[in-house]
């Protein structure tokens, strides 16, 4: 009940922050003389032109306002940058899709070039008359406008599918950017959320965690080696195959990429092998049926690098696990058929069971982020343990292999 009362305070404690706070992301604005001051901005979650930016170097400090001149330019660390215009008489920040010598604005229905001695002029099928690098220059459209651009060195050629597509366009532009030695990123067309983004600093959502569901296929070995114990000793040339279930849990080691990082996993799933064992001797013909099932408990720890940036990640991981076998049963009942065909039942109960075992694990996998907080992945694992009977005199190991699918819920 106590515990019940505590879980609503903080929801709506939570609720009541993120409802009363403006909602802040990290960011820089650019200066008029082109220098960089970092720190948080108030999010814009929709619209391409702006009146003003809100800035403050962190969380409790004094908020800034900065309308259009004050500064030439801001920008969100993971997402739009707006520059500062004069739209037909009036100053705004207008988005930026890509920055260079030469910029390519948008407003939210019609894009802009912005310098090389062109000054907002829109791109469309009406025709018109600039003046590039001080050479005047008259265009039908849009692409024979660009076309038309200053290439003195030949290193730019006009894509054929070039489109008024915001994001194809601000490709071509950064293109003619790079080919004028200019190094020209591009930005994104909306921003994340704001509060996601806000949390994530103050480690909310640094860790992750979700469920996994898959196969399991494994293979106990064991081999006699002191031939002077007696005893049978089961031979299992097969993988048994069960599904497994379980939850997981992952944290970056690092905070703002998450190339590597720790995670650790609570897998549940059954087991029950059977096997089948039939032996000669010169005078006896020696039958057994083999049965062992538990229920696994397997708490596998191990780091992820991922490999590639982007919403779509290769990753390989590589750590340990342990296991404990619950309910853990080893049966073996079978018949001795000797040379007169007289057969005498048996109940061999020499061999027991671990109640654990350990081992190590490698795996290669990829993710695919749906959104900024759910993501899916597909991983093929291997493992290699410790043996599953508990005898002296063997040798024994345990080989597994593992599809997995796990989902972010957060």
């Amino acid at each position: 009940m106590k515990r019940g009362l505590l879980i609503i305070i903080l929801i709506v404690s939570l609720c009541s922050i993120v409802s009363a706070q403006s909602e802040f992301m990290n960011g820089y604005i650019i200066k008029n003389d082109g220098s960089y001051t970092y720190g948080q901005l108030k999010n814009i979650s929709k619209g391409y032109s702006v009146k003003e930016c809100l800035f403050r170097w962190f969380d409790i400090s004094t908020e800034y306002i900065f309308l259009p001149g004050d500064i030439e330019a801001f920008g969100f660390t993971h997402g739009m940058r707006y520059k500062s215009v004069n739209d037909g008489g009036r100053k705004i920040f207008m988005a930026c899709l890509t920055d260079g010598d030469l910029d390519l604005l948008y407003d939210g229905s019609k894009m802009y070039l912005d310098g090389i001695g062109l000054d907002m002029v829109p791109l469309g099928n009406n025709g018109g008359s600039v003046n590039p690098d001080g050479k005047m220059v008259s265009y039908s459209g849009y692409k024979d406008l660009i076309e038309k651009l200053p290439d003195p060195d030949n290193k730019f050629s006009v894509p054929s599918d070039i489109s008024l597509n915001p994001e194809k366009m601000a490709e071509v532009i950064a293109s003619y950017n790079n080919s004028r030695g200019v190094r020209a990123p591009v930005f994104a067309l909306n921003n994340p959320s704001g509060v996601y983004e806000e949390m994530r600093n103050l480690g909310a959502f640094m860790s992750n965690y979700g469920v996994l569901a898959g196969i399991n296929a494994s293979r106990y070995d064991a081999e006699k080696i002191n031939f002077n114990q007696l005893g049978f000793v089961p031979e299992m040339d097969f993988y048994e195959i069960t599904p497994l279930f379980g939850l997981w849990y992952n944290r970056p080691l690092t905070r703002k990429k998450d190339h590597i990082s720790a995670q650790g996993e609570i897998i549940v799933f059954t087991t029950n092998v059977y096997m089948y064992d039939e032996r000669e001797t010169s005078d006896v013909t020696q039958r057994s049926d083999i049965n062992l099932s538990y229920t696994g408990i397997k708490v596998p720890l191990f780091l992820k690098i991922s490999l590639l940036e982007g919403s779509v990640k290769p990753f390989f991981s590589v750590g340990g696990f342990a296991m404990f076998n619950l309910g853990a049963q080893y049966s073996r009942e079978g018949e001795n058929e000797d040379y007169f065909h007289v057969v005498r039942p048996f109940t061999d109960t020499t061999i027991l069971l671990n109640k654990s075992m350990v081992g190590i694990l490698a795996g290669v996998g990829v993710r695919k982020e749906l959104s900024p907080k759910k993501s899916f992945s597909l991983e093929i694992r291997a493992e290699y343990g410790s043996g599953i009977y508990n005898r002296e005199g063997i040798k024994q190991k345990t080989i597994s292999f593992n599809i997995i699918a796990g989902f972010d819920f957060l």
